[in-house]
């Protein structure tokens, strides 16, 4: 058993002395006797260093003075008021003031007339506990505060009365009284302003502030903070008014202590107990009451334990707050007093015993050697941190041996949910699985762990301490020198002393475990983190690019194989034994094997989020919301290890491994989000169960992607049948890869493509950002051997679809339709559909397109091919040769609506020369280009392209005839205006040569006069036209002229009227300002500046104000505004 206490004897009186009452403060002792003597004490206080091996063991008090005249009577009880600076002493039925510095009286109170008990409070006992070391007492004081502020209170129980007392620093500021149903036997401070008054069965709470008395077990209490007393009350805490015989409720009373652990206060009466909230006044019925084998006659509360003394007076028994098991029973020879408090004494009638507290990490680990694990981490919990070096990894430690404990004993879903509260480190907990589970983290041996402990076969008696002397105190047998660390898992051996009946309150560390708080958990921690993830710079959560399918439909398994079934009972925490009662865990197979790896996930899914917040922490890209959550539950980089991706690595292994357990369908979406599954392990499971395609995820999510493609090629050239054979899944896959692996696209697309150019179309051409962001130039080198017909759909991806700018684009694209036309002229007639649906789409490009470049093309296409002309003829309007544009029309194409179409087009634009257009082809109509026949050639000067006339037998072929001398050409157009060109001599430096005219198109000049005549100039038209033509066939052209020269003429005498109406208008304006005047007096002021005008320059507005002509700016935008 516990030895939290160690009883030292530090007061024995004579014989003829009895003790009556005592009270300790700081470092003093003060003893009221029988006789109405006062003796005071002083009582060294202890080390108070948390790292002594047992800091309890005081030396024997000092007498420091004897005041044998104090009282007249016994002192039945003492208190003291340390801020007021006063002695309070009840004797003989009334209560006394003295001074405590010197013991001298300084008034009796004589409304305490019949007083029975007293109490004392002060605020600053009501501040947080132990906030600071203290130097003279055994724990630690309060927070400091100002004392001269700080209200002190006396309360005394006068027969039906409450006498209330207030003391500001040493000053007495006021009293009242209060009127109760009967006269208390107990009274405690339960809040500065509120009394909780103990009777012989019931409890009232009275409330100092407004004089309201209210009992705790009424229904119909006044309205306050108290109202609504529980129904049912007697169902949960027992009926404590009428448990206890009528022989023992003669003798005790109802007794209170405050608990400061959880602002709660225990009530006992006899054998029954509850707790109420000292803050609402309400019962606590989740907390269960505690059983006791003796009726209590004293209770306190000594930090961090419950102390009480029985009724047979003879056994100090030391309880657990949270537990409320029974740690400690001390056997005294008869106890009448008891001090509780921060200065804890005991005494009988003649000896006074202080109860010297051992080090709180000895206490912890008696409490671990004895297999008390619930015990020590409800004792540590309790404790504040000065008090034990380490706290906070010292409890973590005790819970996740208590979690092994658990797992020892089958208890997997309690296991697993205490290893994921205090963050266990994923090695500890996965080396209690085996390694089809755990992996390289298993333990070698699993054999030692199976052997079962060892019991040394106590039978449950208590082991009771003797109380010892002061010389016997300081050699304490099993103190340990230094500060102990609880790193060591449970050895088995059971030393504990506790019954049976006990041991239900020793397994729980929180007696309020319901089987509803795993659902609870799951709801609250794991769902959000499988439905969210973060992004993290250092890779250890990547972004969800996944859908959300793959989210729900891994949510939606957990919550199906979270439940262990109907025959798995979530144990209560009454269900929970010793760990003595238990062997060492069976061996992991089958369904218990089955069970354990359900529990597991609720550990491993817990454990990611947290990994994947604390990664996201220290890569500064974690939201506001998740760095709250990661300051609330107190991690940080070392709680999983000082390297979060290998901790994260073990984490997502074992979670595929508990999915491929479990059940296969979950691994879907494991593998398709962001993890760290150890790469090679996946790669076993996943082949081992046939799942390829979530092993090609994986790869696609690890950025595998030439692992995933290999897999993918050797699966698609297989004969086994799956859904991954054929191309349809690489190419699926290369979809979804960017520019950065083009390399890997161009390896593993080329086999596709082979088969079917429809795959290069879906890799290149899909409307996705990874198709966009490949890089077109390496594309259009790659396609341009493999398929004309797949580089042509690209190039026209880019450019019409995407609409691409880029001259080398434009350009490729028209040199890859010529070579498409040239190839289909071999193949196809001039008419057929293969060989006009390219020439078709080149004369488009050409005509829309404004990036590619004309002089690169036009030296590309073939001069003697007649599918060109009107190619040739596009081009030359490009680069401005609008006249060899329309020779290919007229003479090549005899197609006149086309020259028209053309002229018209170009007429209404800013290129160069468009307004001489029309002139242009008037003169080809009427003046044809010469033609010279000579030395067995006949050549045309401007007809570019060789082409078999049915209106003539001439041949026109450029590339069989010699060049045309420009001195020939010029004189030849110079003598335009002779009818006929053969008595002309040939210039010297050409050979004698006959000339030829082509007959004028006539017809086609007319029809261009009389459409378009208002854009050709009379005169210019005149002269083309030869002398001979009749008049009546010019006649819709004379008309058109003359009628748009009306129009024109019509027009300017209009805008010539309006411009003079105009100019009236601005004179009668001129002349009506002109007539305006203002006077400039001397004593004028400029409205903006407010100074006189005097002489200098002004400027008048139409409101006739005046301003200066500085400040004429600033005055119209205030007219503006």
């Amino acid at each position: 058993m516990l030895r939290a206490f160690a009883p030292v004897p530090v007061v024995e009186l004579s014989s003829k002395e009895r003790i009556q009452s005592i009270f300790a403060s700081r470092d003093k002792l003060y003893v009221g006797l029988a006789s109405g003597a006062l003796k005071v004490y002083s009582v060294p206080p202890s080390t108070g260093s948390s790292s002594a091996p047992d800091r309890g063991t005081p030396a024997p008090a000092k007498l420091l003075t004897t005041i044998d005249q104090f009282a007249k009577r016994a002192i039945e009880q003492l208190a003291v008021l340390e801020e007021a600076r006063v002695l309070v002493a009840l004797s003989d039925s009334y209560v006394y003031l003295y001074d405590l510095d010197t013991y001298v009286l300084q008034e009796r109170l004589h409304r305490t007339k019949g007083a029975f008990v007293l109490a004392t409070s002060s605020d600053l006992d009501f501040y947080k506990p132990f906030a600071t070391p203290s130097s003279d007492g055994m724990l630690p004081k309060p927070l400091a505060a100002d004392i001269q502020g700080t209200i002190s209170r006396l309360v005394v129980s006068a027969k039906k009365k409450l006498h209330c007392y207030e003391w500001q620093g040493g000053e007495l500021i006021g009293s009242r009284e209060i009127a109760i149903p009967e006269r208390p036997r107990s009274l405690t401070f339960i809040r500065p302003d509120k009394v909780l008054c103990g009777m012989v069965v019931e409890y009232f709470l009275v409330d100092l502030s407004s004089s309201t008395v209210s009992s705790v077990f009424a229904a119909g209490r006044p309205v306050g903070p108290l109202n609504g007393a529980i129904a049912g009350v007697a169902a949960n805490i027992g009926d404590i008014t009428s448990s206890a015989s009528a022989s023992a409720r003669r003798q005790g009373c109802a007794l209170a202590a405050l608990l400061p652990e959880d602002d709660s206060v225990l009530l006992v009466n006899e054998f029954s107990s509850a707790f109420l909230s000292a803050e609402t006044g309400e019962f606590m019925t989740k907390k269960k009451p505690i059983k006791w084998k003796d009726v209590p006659a004293m209770l306190g509360y000594t930090y961090p334990y419950i102390v009480s003394i029985a009724a047979n007076s003879k056994r100090l028994e030391v309880r657990s707050p949270k537990t409320y098991t029974l740690l400690q029973s001390i056997n005294f020879p008869a106890l009448s007093h008891l001090h509780d408090g921060k200065y804890p004494f005991v005494a009988s009638s003649r000896q006074i015993w202080q109860l010297g507290i051992k080090s709180f990490e000895e206490q912890v680990r008696i409490l671990v050697d004895q297999d008390q694990l619930d015990e020590a981490i409800s004792l540590v919990e309790g404790l504040d941190d000065i008090f034990v070096a380490d706290r906070t990894n010292m409890l973590r430690e005790l819970k996740m041996m208590k979690a092994e404990e658990l797992f020892k004993r089958l208890k997997f879903q309690l296991s697993m949910i205490m290893f994921s509260e205090v963050s266990a480190p994923p090695e500890r907990v996965l080396s209690l699985y085996p390694a089809v589970i755990a992996g390289d983290v298993a333990p070698k041996n699993d054999d030692d762990d199976e052997q079962p402990p060892a019991e040394n076969g106590h039978d449950g008696d208590e082991s009771q301490s003797e109380p010892a002397s002061p010389a016997k105190s300081n050699g304490t047998s099993g103190n340990i020198a230094g500060v102990p660390k609880v790193v060591e898992r449970v050895n088995g051996n059971s030393a504990s002393g506790i019954d049976h009946a006990d041991r239900a309150s020793v397994a729980s560390t929180n007696p309020d475990v319901q089987r509803q708080r795993d659902f609870e958990f799951f709801d609250r921690f794991l769902r959000p983190s499988i439905l969210s993830s973060k992004t993290s710079s250092n890779g250890v959560i990547l972004k969800n690019t996944s859908s959300t399918a793959d989210t729900m439909s891994l949510a939606g398994s957990l919550v199906n194989f979270l439940s262990i079934g109907k025959n798995y009972k979530i144990a209560a925490p009454s269900d929970i034994g010793s760990v003595s009662d238990f062997g060492a865990p069976e061996s992991l197979d089958g369904k218990t094997l089955n069970k354990a790896v359900r529990c597991l996930l609720i550990y491993l899914i817990d454990t990611r989020r947290k990994i994947a917040r604390l990664a996201a922490v220290e890569s500064g890209t974690i939201t506001q919301e998740d760095l709250e959550l990661v300051s609330s539950e107190k991690m940080t980089s070392i709680t999983f290890g000082a390297d979060l991706t290998r901790e994260a690595t073990v984490v997502d292994t074992a979670l595929l491994r508990c999915y491929m357990l479990i059940n296969p369908q979950l691994v879907g979406p494991l593998v398709r989000l962001p993890n760290h599954c150890d790469k090679e392990v996946v790669r076993q499971q996943l082949l081992s169960h046939g799942m390829c395609s979530e092993l090609v995820d994986f790869y696609y999510t690890k950025t595998l992607h030439r692992d995933a493609l290999e897999l993918l090629k050797e699966l698609g050239e297989s004969k086994k049948m799956s859904e991954l054979s054929g191309p349809e899944p690489i190419v699926q896959y290369l979809q979804k890869l960017g520019n950065e692996h083009l390399n890997l696209v161009f390896e593993f697309a080329t086999g596709p493509i082979r088969m079917d150019e429809q795959y290069g179309i879906d890799i290149f051409m899909a409307n996705t950002l990874e198709a966009e962001s490949l890089s077109r130039t390496l594309v259009v080198k790659y396609l341009a051997p493999i398929s004309r017909i797949l580089t042509i759909k690209y190039l026209e991806h880019l450019v019409f679809v995407l609409g691409d700018l880029s001259p080398d684009f434009h350009n490729e694209l028209a040199l890859a339709y010529l070579e498409d036309i040239k190839t289909n002229a071999q193949l196809y007639a001039l008419d057929d559909e293969m060989l006009q649906r390219p020439l078709d789409k080149l004369l488009k490009l050409l005509r829309e397109s404004k990036q590619y470049k004309p002089e690169k093309i036009l030296g590309i296409i073939p001069r003697d091919s007649s599918l060109f002309l009107e190619a040739k003829a596009i081009l030359f309007s490009r680069i401005g040769e609008h006249k060899r544009a329309l020779e290919i029309y007229v003479f090549s194409m005899k197609d006149y609506n086309k020259a028209q179409e053309y002229c018209l087009n170009i007429y209404d634009t800013d290129a160069p020369n468009s307004k001489s257009v029309f002139h242009t082809l008037l003169e080809l109509y009427l003046r044809p280009p010469g033609i010279r026949v000579g030395n067995g050639y006949t050549v045309s000067s401007r007809i570019s392209s060789s082409r078999r006339s049915s209106n003539s037998s001439s041949t026109y072929n450029l590339s069989a005839s010699p060049p045309l001398a420009p001195s020939a050409f010029q004189h030849v157009r110079k003598s335009s205006s002779s009818s006929s060109l053969s008595s002309m001599p040939p210039p010297a430096s050409v050979p004698q040569v006959g000339y030829e005219l082509p007959p004028m198109n006539l017809e086609a000049a007319l029809d261009l006069l009389s459409n378009h005549g208002s854009r050709v100039s009379a005169i210019d038209a005149l002269e083309l036209l030869p002398s001979d033509i009749k008049m009546a066939s010019l006649g819709p052209f004379l008309e058109a002229h003359l009628r748009a020269t009306n129009a024109s003429v019509t027009r300017d005498r209009l805008y010539a009227s309006l411009l003079k109406t105009e100019l009236v208008r601005t004179q009668q304006l001129l002349v009506d300002l002109r007539s305006k005047n203002v006077v400039i007096s001397d004593t004028r002021v400029c409205p903006v500046c407010v100074k006189r005008l005097g002489n200098s320059v002004i400027s008048v507005f139409p409101n006739r104000a005046v301003v200066h002509y500085g400040c004429a700016k600033q005055y119209r935008e205030t007219l503006k505004q």
